[in-house]
C-alpha cells in the first residue's frame, strides 16, 4: 500500500516526475497510475521509486536518460 503522506507531490500536471517511497509494491504503482489516468486523462508522469538523487544532464545521459 502507498503511503499517501509520503508522494511528494500531489498538485500531478503532465511531464511531472513522481517519487514514491522505496517499499512501494509494483502493483501500488500500476494502480496509482489508473487513478491518475481517471483523474487527470492524457497526462503523461513518470514514478519512479524513491529515493532519487539530482544528476546532472552528463549523469542522465550515462544511464540513457536524454532530456527532450
Amino acid at each position: 500500500m502507498i503511503d499517501i503522506e509520503a508522494v511528494q507531490r500531489l498538485n500531478i500536471q503532465d511531464g511531472d516526475l513522481l517519487v514514491v517511497p522505496e517499499s512501494t509494491e509494483h502493483e501500488d504503482m500500476a494502480l496509482l497510475c489508473e487513478a491518475l489516468h481517471l483523474m487527470t486523462p492524457g497526462c503523461k508522469v513518470v514514478i519512479v521509486r524513491g529515493p532519487i538523487e539530482k544528476l546532472d544532464v552528463g549523469d542522465m545521459n550515462k544511464l540513457g536518460w536524454y532530456r527532450a
